[in-house]
């Protein structure tokens, strides 16, 4: 009878458990298709990929053998936290329809030394921005066109050329993987390629110029 006893707590804890994440699963479910439906083609192609890395990360830590799928404490707990962090996103890319425009409108930089490093950026409104871009120096340059999308205080982008250039972005109307992201950073706002600052910007005046930059700082 103890036997018997055990083992229907143990088959109701394994009920309970398989809920849980039932539950979880669900729930993450709902909110990737929400996210993916905010995104373009390439966006969603991106977080696709991010996800079947996000779960083979998952079993990785949870001893998953690979294709099983497996409703313990584990899972369950890598799962809730993943539908937290996208639900953030979800959330965040709302709220910054009206709570990012202080990052909207033109950005720039300029330097005189060496060949001279000239940059610029148009950010419109929105959580989902498309926008301009120009970059170069005296003796070569080139401009295009941005996508991009907030996540985490960071404008994410994937940028076209108006022009071909070897090993450069994808000629417009297409548009390459997410090449780098700007985000605020004092009065001024950092563009970064791969996790490394690539310039700052300064915010310039409708019709007007970034100031000029005399010590060369930022200069690549």
């Amino acid at each position: 009878m103890a036997v018997g006893l055990a083992f229907t707590a143990g088959a109701a804890a394994q009920d309970a458990g398989s809920h849980d994440y039932d539950t979880q699963d669900a729930r993450l479910n709902a909110v990737y298709k929400k996210l993916s439906g905010s995104l373009d083609d390439a966006g969603r192609k991106a977080l696709r990929e991010e996800e079947r890395q996000w779960i083979a990360g998952r079993d990785k830590v949870c001893g998953v053998k690979p294709g099983t799928i497996v409703k313990n404490a584990c899972t369950t707990t890598q799962t809730s936290f993943r539908a937290d962090e996208l639900e953030k996103r979800v959330r965040g890319a709302g709220a910054r329809q009206t709570g990012e425009p202080a990052v909207a409108g033109d950005w720039g930089y300029r330097s005189d030394c060496n060949l001279g490093h000239a940059v610029e950026l148009h950010i419109p409104e929105g959580a989902a921005p498309e926008g301009t871009w120009a970059d170069g120096t005296r003796s070569m340059g080139s401009s295009g066109r941005f996508k991009g999308e907030w996540r985490d205080g960071k404008l994410y982008m994937r940028f076209c050329a108006e022009e071909a250039e070897r090993g450069g972005y994808p000629v417009c109307p297409a548009f390459g993987d997410v090449n780098g992201y700007v985000t605020p950073e004092g009065k001024r706002l950092a563009w970064y390629r791969a996790d490394e600052k690539y310039v700052s910007l300064e915010r310039v005046a409708k019709g007007g110029k970034a100031p000029l930059d005399t010590t060369c700082k930022d200069e690549m």
